[in-house]
């Protein structure tokens, strides 16, 4: 090698923090390691919906995209801190609490092309914050609690222009017996920030068991759906149970006390119904676990009206040791083609397998992912653990531990395969692949979509040469391919989150003294933009009122010519009954109920990237437009 072509590398290698030499030979792409020397990330990988130190993308396609988070160093303490997936482009967005002292991000999420949170910056106590990454467009929206912290949670946009939380001030912390978070609604200014109803909400509330891209709290069009009780309890509560509100005061309501049991020990009221694991159905109705005193924790649904509440299916109906159902465990949920998936436990004997329903009242399948074709009375039979999924490549893509095939039974180790990853058309279940060897697991964690492809990082029971690393398949059939090899030890990863087409993650535990976030780019061979357009976040869903949830609900069509200065065309089967063009920010920008000849007029649309909703008697479709 020649003396300058060593030095280009070197420089290079130093330039990348070594990031090069941490990718598997065989990944191809780039690995950049973001983190300044001496600077730990605070982003814990708990693989929540929602976290207390989350890492969390904000902005549009065309204004781009960043990744806020927070941070610590010795001079500055933990404040908070921006990425555009380069290292350049990495950095304290500001010293809120001046000097060592933290500010204590926390509780962070994206509204519109900006992110709202909690701080403390010294003076105010723990408060409500927004940024929009630029240390001038970082400020305090509003003293809440004049003489303490407000402790500000659970933010949630509720429509184009504002989000709700919950927070506390003087009276919620002083009227009633214990300090109570009541509810709150912000455009992002002072004085649009108020308080709208005096209920006792809670968050997480008594289900603290979620996975992303599962939420404490449930946002259906211009609803959020929230967990609360009446905060006078004077004549009785109704424990936790599902609310609903549009920002508004009149618009804030409780749905329906769903767990009518009374309480005991002279105490007034109702029992909590432990709502948690709430998910979006089609932008038409939330779905999430209930307890009842006749069934136990069930899977329900609801439209936000009392009489448009009800239980799905009372799935396991057999009594425990007190005379009382269960309930099945209705956990890890998903969607795919109409349906809501999910970890369910039917009875003692089909236990913890994958269950399907299209949200109807009785609607209900099961499948058995798990089935020990040696040993029927195997104890580990009926034991799928299905871990939630995501779509991919026309598939629903979800870990489960599943029965051997025949060539990898091994009566010494036992009968299962282990942890892999799996995938269901909606008819049948087939096992990706047999990642971990023999009876070895690769237990598949935070599936996530980037640029056509799917990450997931292994659990650390794995074989040491992939524990805890970085993984990706391009399609369906491909054997995984292994992605970053940082340490023998295995890479510690996780949080995986998708930056406009690059994929951000996180190696090591938050309590660990090495902590670094990486950006990794690659684009797999033949990717196409229409067929492997990127499965983002739910926060980026547009927010019509007619409007589908995700690309996931829609057909991806093409539409011509593109871009367009004046009229484009498109050719669907079906009735065309509308189409909806919005802007990056999710407003309606035009709307033609009836298009001539599939062809709709745009000249009097700004120059622009916009989403086209097209909608016939056949169902949706979706594809970007550049407005010239």
């Amino acid at each position: 090698m020649k003396k300058s072509t060593f030095l280009i590398a070197v420089a290079l290698l130093l330039a990348t923090g070594g990031a090069m030499a941490q990718l598997d030979p065989n990944a191809g792409g780039t690995l950049v390691s973001l983190m300044p020397a001496g600077v730990k990330p605070v982003i814990t990988g708990d693989r929540k919906g929602d976290s207390q130190k989350n890492l969390v993308i904000a902005g549009n396609e065309s204004k781009g995209y960043k990744a806020f988070f927070a941070a610590t160093d010795a001079e500055h303490g933990e404040e908070l801190w921006v990425t555009d997936g380069t290292s350049a482009g990495t950095h304290m967005v500001k010293d809120i609490n001046p000097g060592a002292v933290s500010s204590d991000v926390a509780w962070m999420k994206r509204f519109n092309d900006k992110v709202v949170f909690a701080a403390n910056d010294g003076s105010a106590g723990n408060e409500l914050w927004i940024s929009d990454g630029t240390e001038e467009g970082t400020s305090m929206v509003k003293d809440i609690h004049d003489s303490g912290s407000s402790d500000p949670q659970a933010f949630y946009q509720v429509n184009e222009e504002k989000f709700i939380f919950r927070a506390m001030d003087y009276d919620s912390e002083s009227t009633y017996d214990t300090p109570q978070w009541w509810l709150w609604v912000s455009d992002g200014t002072s004085d649009g920030t108020e308080m709208i109803y005096e209920c006792d909400t809670r968050f997480p509330g008594n289900d603290n068991y979620i996975w992303y891209p599962q939420t404490y709290w449930c946002r259906v069009e211009r609803e959020v759906y929230f967990k609360a009780d009446y905060a006078d309890k004077s004549e009785g509560g109704t424990g936790e149970e599902l609310w609903v509100t549009d920002g508004t005061t009149a618009g804030t309501r409780l749905v329906k006390d769903i767990n009518t049991e009374e309480e005991t020990d002279g105490v007034l009221g109702t029992r909590s119904s432990n709502v948690g694991r709430m998910i979006n159905f089609e932008n038409k109705k939330v779905v999430f676990r209930a307890t009842t005193v006749e069934h136990g924790g069930e899977p329900w649904a609801s439209d936000g009206t009392e009489a448009g509440t009800y239980e799905i299916y009372n799935n396991r109906t057999g009594l425990n040791a007190e005379g009382r159902e269960d309930g099945s465990e209705f956990g890890d949920v998903g969607y795919y083609k109409g349906h809501i998936y999910s970890r369910t436990s039917r009875d003692p004997n089909n236990d913890h397998e994958l269950g399907k329903t299209n949200t109807q009242q009785g609607n209900f399948d099961y499948f058995q992912v798990n089935r020990n074709v040696f040993d029927p009375n195997a104890t580990n039979d009926h034991n799928a653990f299905p871990d939630w999924g995501v779509v991919f490549d026309g598939v629903y893509m979800f870990c489960a531990q599943s029965g051997p095939k025949a060539a990898l039974f091994d009566p010494e180790t036992g009968f299962n395969c282990g942890g892999e990853l799996h995938y269901t058309d909606g008819n049948t279940v087939t096992m990706q692949s047999n990642f971990g060897p023999t009876t070895q697991s690769n237990w598949v964690k935070e599936l996530t979509v980037v640029s056509g492809s799917l990450y997931w990082w292994n659990e650390a029971g794995n074989p040491i040469e992939n524990r805890t690393k970085l993984i990706r398949i391009n399609n369906k059939e491909q054997f995984p391919q292994r992605v970053t090899n940082i340490s023998p030890d295995g890479d510690n990863v996780h949080t995986l989150r998708n930056l406009g087409g690059k994929l951000l993650f996180v190696t090591g535990a938050i309590t660990a003294d090495v902590v670094n976030l990486y950006c990794y780019e690659y684009r797999k061979e033949n990717y196409n933009p229409e067929t492997d357009k990127d499965d983002l976040e739910i926060n980026y869903e547009p927010f019509g009122t007619d409007n589908i949830v995700t690309n996931t609900f829609a057909k991806n069509i093409a539409i011509y010519p593109n871009p367009a200065a004046d009229n484009f065309s498109f050719a669907v089967e079906g009735k065309v009954t509308g189409v909806k063009i919005f802007d990056m920010s999710g407003r309606l920008a035009k709307a033609d109920a009836e298009p001539v000849n599939n062809t709709v007029n745009v000249n009097t649309l700004t120059k622009g990237i916009y989403n086209v909703v097209i909608t016939t008697n056949n169902g949706n479709y979706m594809s970007k437009l550049v407005v010239e």
